[in-house]
């Protein structure tokens, strides 16, 4: 007799040893793989494996996991389980299936099927589901407590190794959107222009302000041709590399038109309009207002885009310059309108993005359009820089500087 137990100890004891090389083996090969797949392939190989069964079933709800080994299990056969499942309120720990034929017909029938004969609850909590479902094993002994232990165990490590791998995806998307806002960046600034011309008859300054490291707004000053310059500012739709892009894009339209030839403002727009429109499909827009400064006749052409109006401050009036037509990228057949402005010495024109008069204070209040008239009007002896550098300035007093909400780009053009 005491032979006998001896023999069944050591048994026991080389059971017990073949499990634990096998637990090292798995933490060993489940730690060194964040790949889900790979995950359940150790998974499920080595609980199978060790155990003698056929078919394997994890679900998890918190990352909406469903994994099978062995045989099929359809979507609509996981809505099911889970909707089933969650009628066990209390805690559990093991659930045989042949148990549930009269308490649970429904739930019975579905496992009974894919031959599934145990469930294994994982969860740490009743609010959301985690399950092992478990085949029968080969020689159709019934699983006993050191293989509900055993596979428990295994079950906690890949918990573990899930959770590893879904914080090692969520930090790998975080750097790939970190390196793409890089690269808009990198796109945004290199659209802008690297100086500013200097004209005989105008004095021109530009503020561009991004609320985040990229931006929608979007300026340029093109090449002069023909003792005409063009100057624009648009509003691109969206943000991040999307809107970059969409900007580089138009930058790079703009400036092959204006290579190959100079119409008029608004035959140029309208052209424009239909290449961006080849590009967007009408899916994305882009306000824009684009003037044509001419130097030697202290002249400005203007066409505005769908843009928020720029204003001419003139003496003690001033005037929006909302002659145009509808934005661009949004059909294909927009045609625009255009004015021409003779200005005279003093008169200045401020062109800005809906980021500057939207600003608000504490109580909702907005920094609004006559602000920044009536701070023109009170400083137009000054230079175009510091009339720019001056309305900034105001608009974050008045803010009490609260961050905008959106980004700031405002030109003055200022007639000497």
């Amino acid at each position: 007799m005491e032979e006998k137990q001896l023999k069944e100890l050591v048994k026991e004891l080389k059971v017990k040893k073949f499990q634990f090389n096998s637990i090292y083996e798995f933490s060993s090969s489940i730690y060194s793989s964040f790949n889900l797949e790979n995950i359940f392939r150790i998974y499920f190989s080595t609980i199978m494996g060790q155990m003698g069964i056929s078919r394997a079933l994890f679900l998890d709800e918190k990352y909406d996991l469903l994994e099978k080994k062995g045989f099929r299990f359809h979507e609509n056969d996981k809505v099911v389980l889970l909707k089933q499942l969650k009628k066990y309120k209390t805690k559990w720990d093991h659930m045989r299936v042949k148990d549930l034929e009269e308490s649970d017909p429904e739930l019975f029938e579905l496992l009974s099927q894919k031959n599934i004969a145990h469930l294994i609850n994982l969860s740490e909590n009743g609010t959301k589901k985690t399950v092992l479902g478990l085949g029968l094993k080969f020689n159709r002994l019934s699983l006993n407590q050191d293989d509900l232990d055993f596979s428990l165990f295994l079950s906690r490590f890949t918990l573990i190794a899930i959770e590893n791998s879904f914080m090692i995806s969520k930090m790998i998307e975080k750097q790939k959107m970190e390196h793409e806002i890089s690269i808009a960046k990198d796109i945004q600034l290199s659209l802008l222009p690297q100086g500013i011309p200097e004209f005989k008859n105008f004095d021109i300054a530009v503020k561009y302000e991004p609320i985040n490291s990229v931006g929608g707004d979007y300026y340029d000053i093109l090449k002069e041709r023909d003792g005409k310059t063009p100057v624009l500012i648009a509003d691109v739709e969206g943000k991040g590399l999307s809107a970059a892009l969409l900007a580089a894009s138009s930058q790079a339209v703009f400036n092959t038109m204006n290579e190959l030839y100079f119409s008029e403002p608004e035959d140029f727009i309208s052209k424009a309009n239909s290449l961006i429109y080849d590009f967007t499909r009408g899916n994305r827009f882009i306000t824009i207002f684009w003037m044509v400064i001419e130097d030697k006749k202290r002249s400005v052409s203007y066409v505005n885009a769908g843009h928020i109006e720029p204003i001419l401050i003139s003496g003690k009036k001033s005037y929006p310059l909302s002659k145009g037509g509808f934005l661009t990228g949004f059909t294909n057949d927009a045609s625009y309108e255009k004015e021409k402005l003779s200005l005279k010495p003093g008169d200045i024109i401020a062109a800005f993005t809906d980021g500057v008069p939207e600003i608000e204070n504490s109580d909702g209040e907005e920094f609004g359009v006559q602000r920044m008239i009536d701070y023109i009007k009170k400083k137009k002896d000054k230079t175009a820089a510091e009339i720019n550098e001056g309305i900034y300035k105001e608009m974050f007093k008045f803010s009490g500087n609260i961050k905008p909400t959106d980004d700031c780009t405002l030109i003055i053009l200022k007639v000497k």
